[in-house]
């Protein structure tokens, strides 16, 4: 069953520790549990298995399909929108969703994502598919034909809570390690910000 999620509306642009921080408050926040502290690391100090899974422009599902050997199917844990009806300010349509990014062939989780999308940003049949919640944004930008790159803004690491533990299919209390990424779609001459993703993935 798919939770309702609510989520304040940024009013400024914060540092990247502090927006990472609010998105995983925010996608906590049906949960009933506080989220993990974070710790930033650079990219240089992530584990060698881990880093071709987080520092990379490519979009987290392209990197997990290589990493997996395989397509990536998501799975939407929790979702929540703002602006459309009127609770937000005007000319905002935002998504976000708490997805579990998962191998196709055997549903093994690969990561965790909070995801955050423009809807306004992006043409309409996109935006549909985005709200119809059946495949992964990177992949559905892909299949548009629509470039983009997901550019990280930090990395950190977290200890796994009992909620990590069980949508990760991990253990409680081991390391895990994540992204703050900030998505765009590169178009002739510009680029034109569509998402905001926090991505978590196990050692």
């Amino acid at each position: 069953m798919v939770r309702p999620m609510f989520a304040p509306i940024a009013k400024s642009a914060p540092a990247p520790l502090d927006e990472a921080r609010t998105a995983l408050a925010v996608g906590w926040a049906d949960l009933g549990l506080a989220p993990p502290p974070l710790t930033p690391i650079a990219a240089e100090a992530l584990p060698a298995p881990v880093r071709p899974r987080l520092d990379h422009v490519d979009g987290m599902t392209a990197a997990l399909a290589r990493h997996a050997g395989g397509p990536v199917s998501v799975n939407v844990q929790a979702r929540s929108r703002d602006g459309r009806t009127g609770d937000g300010p005007p000319g905002v349509d935002r998504l976000r969703r708490r997805v579990i990014l998962a191998a196709q062939a055997d549903g093994r989780p690969l990561a965790l994502g909070l995801l955050s999308v423009d809807l306004l940003a992006l043409p309409p049949a996109v935006a549909a598919e985005a709200l119809a919640e059946k495949t992964p944004f990177g992949t559905l930008l892909a299949n548009a034909g629509l470039p983009f790159l997901s550019r990280p803004r930090l990395f950190f690491t977290l200890t796994a809570d009992t909620a990590l533990a069980r949508l990760l299919d991990g253990v409680a209390g081991e390391t895990l390690y994540g992204r703050l990424a900030h998505l765009a779609l590169t178009l002739p001459g510009t680029e034109r910000p569509v998402a905001r993703v926090v991505e978590i993935v196990r050692g």
